[in-house]
């Protein structure tokens, strides 16, 4: 048996205080819009105040590029060659500038500058985080990233079967949850069809019967459960890595309860996907044997208490229910804005950042389609790139051995390969917690601290 120790050259120290940044963003993101919800709409406070407020993760992002920039600029970051992740990732926030600024005038629309903003956010600024991970590849060598991520999704799913159990509509209200959708996000648009004024996707038919889909502090189903995308790949990575008492087991399974009641098909097949993969190179049969059985067992059991899931199961695989048919109408108007416009239309032109503007979207439900549509071909491929890459490095760090940077493998490279699936009917990057968390791992794993084995 080896072990390693650290070997960091003088003048070269890892930015141990940068490293902090991200279990902030860890602990604090799935909290926030909850906390932001309750401040505008439960105590009245006025909407320049909580924007100040609400805006901290984005202030924070600036802080930490600033001071990495700062230490290369003084040569005390760490020396590493450039690699060509790094011009996919840069890439793809230098392509983002001039169409920040100029594609009104390029293509004639009539692009409101706040809405370009929060496109150029939403689009490539939370991927800066991971020049951040570059400069913090220590981030890497301990289990406090997961053992945290494992915390938040036990915790949040927690929340989320209280909710199920306790929460009414009118009790989300009186939180300011309608209010903080409607007013304070713009996005009334989404809130159709109930007489609370929140968000519609709050409930799914399944049959006769409208069920109630948890939201959590996310006060959003598919909010709670892309996050879930990261969690999941680090919950079983940090379970896999030592063997676990049975109430950490037992949180594992609260985990999945949490995410099931979100009733979020894409996101759950997913996660289970990402499983699958963690589990069949890591040989856990066992594992792999007893989620089959669970899954039946489960399927089985909703079968029995709700009789109109067979059906709900049946349109969903053939596309006929309300929701996909939704998609198809999303993508198609994305795929014909895209051909439309091969170079991009500019910032803030698609999802949910258009609507909040009073623009049609030109596309949305696609991730894909959004960034082609906004930063054109190009743009879609550096993406693109970055995904693949992101698959190839945590590939690599699990072939090459069984450390705790080859958990961080498994995470990273089924965070990507879930995002590349669940992107097909979401704009996962509209998650902050995921985009903020899955660009600093990959960055940190791309720095590869030098190591000096001894037997």
């Amino acid at each position: 048996m080896t072990s390693a120790s650290l070997a960091v050259p003088r003048g070269r120290q890892p930015a141990r205080g940068l490293a902090a940044g991200l279990l902030v963003f860890i602990w604090l993101l799935p909290f926030h819009i909850l906390v932001m919800a309750f401040l505008f709409g439960g105590l009245g406070l006025p909407t320049i105040v909580v924007r100040l407020i609400a805006a901290w993760k984005e202030t924070l992002v600036g802080v930490l590029v600033a001071t990495v920039m700062l230490r290369a600029a003084l040569g005390r970051g760490n020396r590493s060659t450039v690699q060509w992740l790094d011009l996919a990732v840069g890439g793809l926030v230098l392509l983002a500038l001039p169409y920040l600024l100029g594609a009104g005038i390029w293509f004639g629309l009539d692009v409101p500058i706040g809405a370009r903003l929060y496109g150029l956010r939403d689009a490539v600024y939370f991927s800066l985080l991971y020049f951040v991970g570059r400069a913090t590849p220590e981030v890497v060598h301990d289990e406090r990233v997961l053992k945290a991520l494992f915390l938040v999704g036990v915790i949040t799913s927690v929340v989320a079967v209280l909710e199920r159990l306790f929460v009414t509509p009118e009790m989300l209200v009186l939180l300011g949850a309608a209010a903080y959708v409607q007013d304070f996000l713009g996005v009334a648009v989404f809130t159709a069809g109930n007489p609370y004024g929140l968000p519609s996707n709050y409930w799914v038919p399944i049959g006769n019967t409208l069920v109630w889909r948890a939201g959590s502090t996310y006060l959003s189903s598919q909010g709670f459960a892309i996050p879930f995308l990261i969690i999941v790949p680090a919950a079983t990575a940090w379970l896999f890595a030592k063997k676990r008492t049975s109430i950490a087991w037992l949180g594992y399974g609260v985990l999945w309860l949490g995410l099931l009641l979100s009733v979020t098909r894409m996101t759950i097949v997913a996660c289970l996907l990402q499983v699958l993969i963690i589990a069949a190179v890591r040989r856990r049969w066992g594992l792999i044997t007893t989620t089959g059985i669970a899954c039946a067992i489960g399927f089985g059991c909703a079968l029995f208490l709700f009789p109109g899931f067979a059906t709900y199961i049946w349109e969903t695989l053939t596309w006929q229910n309300s929701s996909s048919a939704s998609h198809v109408d999303s993508w198609i108007d994305g795929l014909e804005n895209a051909l439309r416009y091969p170079f991009g239309a500019g910032l803030g032109t698609a999802e949910q950042t258009a609507w909040r503007f009073g623009l049609v979207p030109l596309a949305g439900d696609n991730q894909y389609l959004r960034y082609a549509v906004e930063l054109g071909v190009l743009g879609l491929g550096l993406h693109l790139a970055t995904l693949v890459g992101a698959v190839l490095i945590g590939v690599q760090y699990v072939r090459e051995g069984d450390d705790v940077r080859s958990a961080y493998g498994f995470v990273v490279a089924a965070a990507a390969v879930g995002i590349l699936f669940n992107a097909v009917t979401a704009g996962v990057f509209n998650s902050t917690l995921l985009t903020c968390v899955f660009f600093w791992l990959l960055g940190s794993l791309a720095t590869p601290i030098p190591v000096r084995g001894r037997a």
